[in-house]
């Protein structure tokens, strides 16, 4: 199998390389235009994983959208006009909102701007498949750390600690979230990439929900006392734990336990 892979300097990108058994074509943001040149049929598969973190909506709401809606409808054209089959999206815990039930096939709620950015993506991914006779899969990945990370709080926190910073602490630390390592979300998408699955939703995560405070915690038992500023945020979604009932059935993953990761650090 061959396979296109957007993203691929970003930290998932770069471990889906990693443990890939397939033939990956790496496409990063000035490697578009080489795509151009591909043969029609001579790629099975397109992982976008293509997605801008860094930049904020709110000021640069231009580049912001190029990044994660113009570059998904880019993929898809390719597909189509690649003769590629099948298009896997990198979606996101957040289209489930404020809500604890995370089960693939609920109604989605968003409440950020992220959330309503991935789901306008899953619905155009689905959309444009479902008229072009292309197979989909999405994968709603839950909270990523590890790695090459530079946004989760997790790695906030640690970073907090070995730079000596204060943290900030959101409602005394009482919401609850799945943490899944890098890691294992790419080895759930190389094992499903190969899978002869069609139009499936898929939640990724670990299937267990830690409590910011109990992470606080772990990484001061680790590295010292951390400074904390309270702060309060009042529509913070208190609970998010990933159904992972349809994972189980297709990947035997055992994830990495958080706890160990930050005790495991150097």
């Amino acid at each position: 199998m061959r396979v296109v892979l957007t993203g691929a300097n970003g930290n998932l990108g770069k471990h889906i390389q990693a443990h890939a058994a397939f033939d990956c074509l790496p496409v990063s943001r000035s490697d578009w235009d080489a795509l151009d040149e591909a043969a029609p049929g001579e790629y099975q598969a397109l992982i976008h994983c293509a997605y801008d973190l860094k930049n904020d909506l709110n000021v640069l709401p231009d580049l912001v959208l190029e990044s994660n809606i113009v570059s998904t409808g880019r993929a898809l054209r390719l597909c189509r006009e690649k003769r590629i089959a099948r298009f896997i999206f990198i979606s996101s815990c957040s289209v489930y909102g404020d809500s604890s039930n995370s089960v693939e096939d609920k109604p989605c709620s968003p409440v950020s701007m992220n959330g309503y950015t991935k789901l306008f993506n899953e619905e155009l991914v689905k959309s444009f498949c479902g008229t072009n006779a292309i197979d989909y899969l999405i994968l709603r990945v839950f909270n990523s750390y590890g790695g090459d990370d530079r946004f989760s709080v997790v790695q906030k926190l640690i970073s907090c600690a070995r730079n000596q910073r204060p943290f900030t602490l959101l409602n005394e630390g009482i919401a609850e979230r799945d943490f899944i390592h890098v890691d294992d979300v790419a080895k759930v998408v190389c094992a499903v990439a190969g899978m002869p699955l069609k139009n499936e939703i898929i939640n990724v995560g670990s299937g267990r929900s830690v409590r910011i405070i109990d992470l606080l915690r772990a990484v001061e038992e680790k590295f010292g006392k951390i400074s904390v500023v309270a702060a309060q945020r009042p529509g913070e979604a208190i609970y998010s734990r990933a159904n992972i009932g349809k994972l189980r059935q297709l990947v035997g993953l055992q994830a990495v336990d958080i706890f160990d990761f930050i005790r495991e650090l150097a």
